[in-house]
């Protein structure tokens, strides 16, 4: 995917949007976010959350790795599960999430998450499922 939001699959975009992290790229995260995601409801100018991310987010968090465990493609909308593991604030954090996307401009777009804290992850992470996910509660979706 390299930075091209018109091709790739929706785990492309999550992988891709995980290495834009790592090297400061908020424009591409806020360009990968769907337009009618709450993300770009909070932050309707991509300038703001470019100096939120250089502020914010740069210095404190970083990706260790990103592992996509499953995805689930029906017409103009996907699913997808990753493990993340991140330093923030100097100490390593593990969760799963299950993100939705949807098609927009040709493109995926990254709409809205659930995330699995590491509490709640099962002893096998590698084997999670769409269906351990409705577990959690809904309320909790961002």
């Amino acid at each position: 995917m390299n930075g091209n939001l018109s091709s790739g699959t929706p785990a492309e975009l999550i992988t891709a949007r995980s290495q834009a992290f790592s090297r400061a790229d908020f424009g591409f995260i806020y360009d990968s976010y769907h337009s009618e995601s709450n993300f770009r409801r909070q932050f309707v100018s991509r300038d703001e959350y470019l100096q939120f991310g250089r502020t914010c987010l740069g210095r404190d968090y970083q990706i260790i790795s990103c592992q996509v465990l499953a995805e689930k493609i029906d017409g103009h909308e996907a699913q997808v599960i990753y493990l993340m593991e991140m330093r923030v604030h100097g100490k390593v954090q593990h969760y799963a999430e299950l993100a939705w996307l949807r098609r927009e401009r040709e493109a995926w777009r990254y709409d809205r998450g659930l995330k699995m804290t590491e509490e709640e992850l099962p002893a096998n992470s590698q084997a999670l499922t769409f269906s351990d996910f409705v577990k959690l509660d809904p309320a909790t979706i961002f």
